[in-house]
C-alpha cells in the first residue's frame, strides 16, 4: 500500500508561477485532463505541489476562517553547498566542484541514514536541487502527518553545528587548508 488516500489528487494545493512573478495558489483539479487543460491555458513555468487540505483548495474561500487547514504536508530536506563555505578551501556561494561535492555526498549519506534508521522513513527522493545543493523529500505518510513541532525536532536533530555569527565551534577537518 502506497499510503495514499484515493482522494489525494483532489485535495493537494497546486501553485503555478507565471512570468513575472505571478502565483497562482490553491489550484486542484478534479482529474488529470482538468490539470492539463490548465497546463496549457496557463503556461506556468514552475509548479509547486502544496499541502494536502481537508477539502479541496480551489474551494477554500468558500469556507469559514480556521475551517480549511492543511491535513498533510511534504517534508523535505534542503542542503545547500553554502552551507560549507566556512570549511570549503576550493569554491565559495553556488560554486560547486567535484573537491566540494564530497561535503554534499557524505551529508546525503548521513542524513539518509539518520532518517531511515533513526526514524524509520523509508521512501526517501534524493535531487539535485539544480544550483547549489540537494533536497531530500519524505514520501512515507507518517512523515507527511508530522506536526510542526515534529517536522522541527527532526531538524534539530540533523542539524550538527550552526555556522556563521551564531557558530559556537568552528569545525576542523584535519588535513584540510583553511
Amino acid at each position: 500500500s502506497s499510503g495514499i488516500n484515493a482522494e489525494w489528487p483532489l485535495r493537494p494545493g497546486f501553485c503555478f508561477t507565471l512570468n513575472g512573478d505571478i502565483y497562482l495558489r490553491y489550484k486542484s483539479f478534479s482529474n488529470v485532463d482538468e490539470f492539463k487543460k490548465e497546463l496549457k491555458a496557463v503556461n506556468p513555468f514552475k509548479i509547486d505541489v502544496g499541502a494536502i487540505y481537508n477539502v479541496k483548495p480551489k474551494d477554500h474561500k468558500s469556507f469559514k476562517s480556521g475551517s480549511f487547514a492543511a491535513v498533510e504536508r511534504e517534508v523535505v530536506f534542503d542542503i545547500d553547498m553554502t552551507d560549507y563555505d566556512e570549511v570549503r578551501y576550493c569554491c565559495s556561494d553556488a560554486k560547486i566542484c567535484s573537491d566540494c561535492w564530497v561535503f554534499m555526498k557524505i551529508a546525503v549519506r548521513i542524513i539518509d541514514e539518520a532518517l531511515r534508521h533513526d526514524f524509520g522513513f523509508k521512501n526517501l527522493l534524493w535531487v539535485y536541487s539544480g544550483r547549489r545543493g540537494v533536497h531530500c523529500w519524505i514520501a512515507d505518510e507518517s512523515a507527511r502527518k508530522l506536526t510542526n513541532n515534529g517536522r522541527g525536532a527532526i531538524a534539530d536533530y540533523l542539524s550538527l553545528v550552526i555556522g556563521g555569527d551564531q557558530q559556537a565551534e568552528k569545525v576542523t577537518i584535519p588535513g584540510i587548508p583553511h
